[in-house]
């Protein structure tokens, strides 16, 4: 129909099995400067590309902690009104695909860099899943973990956001947990 919701997460932390660090480590994304700083560049590009559809947008106040299997992520939650005449939800993905948790910001000018100066073919790190029907009803999913399996062996893709205040190896340990998600899929008994 005429509405919009969009949930981007950025700002993470690995989950673990025990309920207390969760709610300790819950709390210290939540109160952390590099973690929402991070978080907010994901929430202003998003508005920024959502405004021009909406005769209404709103947008949570403060993130909040989204929990999967593996991990924890600052969520906020954008609900919007579309215009008449507005994009369907492919288009409206499209719009908003790539955010700065998959390329970086400005878009442009991290997309360049990244093709200038990673030296690493990034084959299927980031995408869209999705569905639309003919009315232009949708909805679309941004992978940023994802896999590539040629004959057997198996490529992992999983990145961080790295911003003023990342600390590298926690960077790496973020990736790491990241792909969890995945390498659980292979010990599923």
């Amino acid at each position: 129909g005429n509405q919009v919701v969009s949930n981007p997460l950025a700002g993470s932390a690995r989950r673990t099995n025990d309920e207390q660090l969760n709610s300790k480590n819950a709390e210290n994304l939540q109160q952390s400067s590099k973690d929402n700083y991070e978080h907010r560049f994901v929430v202003d590009n998003i508005a920024r590309n959502l405004a021009p559809h909406c005769c209404h947008l709103s947008i949570s106040e403060q993130p909040h902690i989204l929990e999967t299997s593996s991990m924890l992520h600052l969520s906020s939650i954008f609900t919007g009104q579309l215009r008449q005449g507005a994009a369907d939800a492919l288009n409206l993905a499209l719009d908003l695909h790539p955010t700065p948790a998959v390329c970086g910001t400005p878009t442009d000018l991290a997309k360049n860099f990244i093709i200038e100066n990673e030296n690493y073919d990034r084959h299927y790190y980031t995408g869209l899943v999705g569905w639309m029907d003919s009315k232009g009803n949708g909805e679309w999913v941004v992978t940023i973990r994802c896999g590539l399996l040629f004959d057997n062996r198996m490529t992992l893709y999983a990145g961080a956001g790295i911003v003023k205040g990342s600390d590298a190896d926690a960077e790496w340990h973020e990736t790491e947990s990241k792909l969890q998600t995945i390498l659980g899929a292979f010990s599923a008994n």
